[in-house]
């Protein structure tokens, strides 16, 4: 099992949001560290890879250790 951590700007991205879409995506990232299932992308983004687990219409910006699932941001990739 891994550890979630959260970086200050994803954390300030939650905040901005409504408090039960920050709990759906809490909950995602929570499963995602423990049991590894969810729906991760690996994006090319300007010549580096990126991680993105995806909560629509969101997704988080993640990096993996095996320890620790560190959450970059997370960003909204649809406005529906």
């Amino acid at each position: 099992m891994r550890e979630p951590r959260w970086h200050r700007l994803a954390v300030r991205d939650l905040e901005k949001l409504h408090w039960r879409t920050a709990a759906n995506i809490d909950a995602a990232i929570q499963e995602f560290a423990s049991t590894g299932t969810g729906v991760l992308r690996k994006v090319d983004v300007d010549g580096r890879t990126e991680l993105r687990l995806y909560v629509a219409p969101f997704f988080a910006w993640i990096s993996v250790t095996p320890t620790e699932v560190l959450v970059w941001r997370v960003v909204r990739y649809s406005k529906s």
